[in-house]
């Protein structure tokens, strides 16, 4: 393993760890003030996950693929 691999392998540490952090933080916040545990919140981090990855391939988020059949 040579330093550009071990330097994009932190860099993706670094970013995960800081996604976690605040998805921690957002129930955190939630909890103290409701005293209910906001479930959807890891549906919100997975839904802005899928749509950057779509916009990163240059896809409109929730397009169908381009080589899908529309339904007759």
């Amino acid at each position: 393993m040579d330093a550009s691999i071990a330097a994009l392998l932190a860099q993706d540490g670094i970013t995960n760890g800081a996604i976690y952090a605040l998805l921690a933080l957002a129930l955190v916040l939630v909890f103290t003030v409701t005293r209910i545990v906001w479930i959807p919140a890891g549906e919100f981090v997975a839904w802005g996950t899928l749509t950057l990855a779509s916009l990163q391939l240059g896809k409109a988020p929730g397009t169908a693929p381009s080589g899908a059949r529309r339904a007759v």
